[in-house]
């Protein structure tokens, strides 16, 4: 079948008359089904409607300039198919099926498209809102773009609200793959100092090869915790967290701009894909005079221990160096990272909060240079 020029609005009514495309896919549900065998070309600049599922078990060939328009107050699945142009024009949520590509513009108007799992490559993207962008309810799906080095490109994506993305990179040219999370995991620091939003950031090369990243996150008023402070200058200001080892890490330096408004805006500015969010440092608390400084690496005793709530580590370097400070599981997993950066000489306390820790023990590692010191302790209920 063939759809040519002439006919301009093609509904899910008039796929029914069609000989080779039927209308049910199950009983009782509307469905536009491309039969096995069936070749269903779309000529250009033809504009097919859609207010029904979309399945294609055929040859669905949407020609350059054609445009598909998801329209209508249902929630159409979208198996098998790729498209020219897609035009979101919905008052419900889209879905496909299976990874999926618009080789031209997907242009979002109104209502959502979600992911469900599948990755959905776009060559460019006209609108994006609160009212209508790509859901990724999980990061086994994410939108895909090209980015290079000039204007930033935008990854209009959230779940249960808008948390979109923009990336440029300092060199060359790359594919990224971007989702949200709406509950990320809080190992490493209190939930109640960070947002309840993490962005994931992916792509092929290798970390370095395009150079820094600028990575603009968006997100929105009562998407942060009780003490989140989202201040630039203040010590207990958020800071830059990226996921490893199990644990959320500070990346000192890599937030470098915050709109002070919402929705808000904060840039990062970094070599690193990966997972990221903004958390503060309420945990540390001081840092001693430097002229106190110790002869060598000290980790002094945790106190109290065992610790019920929280216990206060204190530990002092000989010279400014770059020092992490973890927790570890009698296991060997590395359950919360309490320091991760250069530092100035002195001393230097740290409370640990029992977050979401188990009864048990564990091991506080201290590490500068080339030296380490380990404590022993417990947490108790």
């Amino acid at each position: 079948m063939r759809f040519p020029l002439g006919r301009a609005l093609l509904a899910c009514a008039l796929a029914a008359l069609a000989a080779a495309p039927s209308l049910a896919a199950t009983p009782g549900v509307p469905a536009f089904v491309i039969d096995g065998g069936t070749r269903v070309t779309v000529s250009g600049a033809t504009r097919l409607a859609l207010d029904c599922d979309l399945r294609n078990d055929g040859a669905f060939t949407p020609a350059p300039g054609s445009v598909v328009v998801l329209d209508g107050f249902g929630a159409p699945l979208l198996t098998s198919a790729s498209f020219a142009d897609l035009v979101l024009a919905l008052h419900g949520t889209a879905a496909i099926a299976n990874a999926a590509a618009v080789a031209g513009t997907l242009t979002l108007n109104s209502g959502r498209l979600s992911l469900s799992g599948h990755d959905l490559t776009v060559g460019s993207i006209s609108g994006g809102s609160a009212a209508s962008y790509v859901v990724t309810p999980d990061t086994l799906g994410r939108l895909v773009r090209s980015v290079g080095s000039g204007a930033a490109v935008a990854f209009p994506v959230g779940n249960a609200s808008y948390d979109p993305v923009s990336i440029r990179t300092g060199t060359g040219t790359d594919a990224f793959r971007v989702a949200v999370l709406d509950a990320p995991p809080s190992t490493g620091f209190a939930a109640s100092d960070a947002l309840t939003r993490a962005w994931a950031v992916s792509h092929a090369n290798a970390a370095g090869v395009n150079g820094t990243l600028t990575v603009s996150l968006q997100w929105n008023a009562g998407e942060a915790g009780a003490t989140f402070d989202r201040s630039m200058v203040s010590s207990a200001g958020a800071r830059a967290w990226r996921w490893l080892n199990g644990t959320w890490v500070q990346q000192p330096g890599v937030r470098t701009y915050d709109n002070g408004a919402y929705p808000a805006i904060d840039t990062l500015k970094t070599p690193n894909a990966g997972l990221w969010t903004l958390a503060g440092i309420t945990s540390l608390l001081a840092v001693e005079t430097p002229g106190d400084s110790p002869l060598r690496l000290e980790l002094a005793p945790t106190a109290p221990n065992p610790f019920r709530d929280a216990a206060t580590v204190r530990y002092g370097l000989p010279q400014r160096q770059r020092v992490t400070l973890a927790l570890f599981a009698v296991t060997g997993q590395r359950v919360a990272t309490l320091a991760d950066g250069e530092q100035a000489a002195g001393w230097h306390v740290v409370r640990l909060d029992r977050m979401s820790l188990a009864s048990g023990i564990y091991f506080l590692q201290l590490s500068a240079g080339a030296e380490t010191r380990t404590h022993k302790l417990a947490v108790i209920r």
